[in-house]
């Protein structure tokens, strides 16, 4: 009988965690690897994009050997390569550096006259409520021009980000429509993840995107999610446990 009921104990502890799955976290920062070790010329990671998918729906990374950006939106993950067309990333694919979150907006801010990037970073600079926190940022709205980026996949031996960043492609778009991903870090992340901004860019028509390099956003709005925990998985590749890791900024910044 007490076998019996562990037994019914157990079929309905099952029942009920497949009926009802645990509550998504939001704004809660999960993030794969460190963005020194991406710098250092990490570019083996052992995170698949299925199990990324069930961390957070809305981020940034890359792929593993550099295979394009990554962007992270609506739960759903997309691979721009250096052809600069966004396209759903395969969930067998492995990440190296991953940054995602549940989000949702703390916090609007309405655009209704032209804005550049700059205009925009100091608009968030003074609307967030400290500058200890992270904060997950989305840009949407209709932008007279983007500027973005990818770069070319990478075969070991892996150079370091420097020196694949010198053969990236750009590509420029006007009149367009569509979304900006990405973070506002603190001073005290550096090296661990990126300080200050890192946005990636999405196309309505997800047929343009990539690592964000300048913009001018005609009108839209920001949405801006305020982040306490941080969660940091750290890879168990042979190259990431034998590399030493340098600070890379060219990477990092919207240049």
């Amino acid at each position: 009988m007490k076998k019996q009921l562990t037994n019914t104990l157990f079929f309905l502890f099952i029942l009920f965690a497949f009926a009802y799955p645990q509550k998504k976290e939001i704004n809660v920062l999960y993030q794969y690897s460190v963005i020194n070790a991406l710098s250092a010329g990490v570019y083996d990671g052992g995170l698949t994009i299925k199990k990324l998918k069930k961390l957070g729906n809305f981020g940034l990374g890359t792929f593993n050997n550099i295979d394009g950006e990554m962007v992270v939106l609506d739960g759903k993950i997309y691979q721009v390569k250096t052809d600069g067309t966004p396209i759903e990333a395969d969930k067998k694919l492995l990440s190296p550096f991953a940054v995602v979150t549940f989000f949702k907006s703390d916090k609007t801010i309405e655009l209704k006259t032209p804005q550049t990037l700059q205009q925009i970073k100091e608009i968030i600079d003074e609307a967030v409520p400290s500058a200890n926190y992270l904060y997950a940022v989305k840009i949407s709205g209709e932008f007279q021009k983007v500027k973005t980026r990818s770069v070319p996949k990478q075969q070991q031996p892996f150079p370091n980000l420097t020196s694949v960043i010198k053969n990236q492609v750009t590509f420029e778009k006007e009149t367009v429509k569509g979304t900006v991903i990405g973070f506002k870090m603190p001073e005290f992340i550096d090296g661990v993840n990126v300080k200050n901004f890192h946005f990636h860019f999405l196309s309505d028509d997800k047929n343009f995107g990539g690592h964000l390099l300048d913009l001018v956003l005609d009108k839209g709005k920001i949405e801006i999610g305020i982040i306490k925990e941080f969660r940091c998985q750290l890879p168990s590749t042979e190259n990431y446990t034998k590399t030493k890791f340098v600070k890379e900024e060219s990477y990092l910044q919207n240049k």
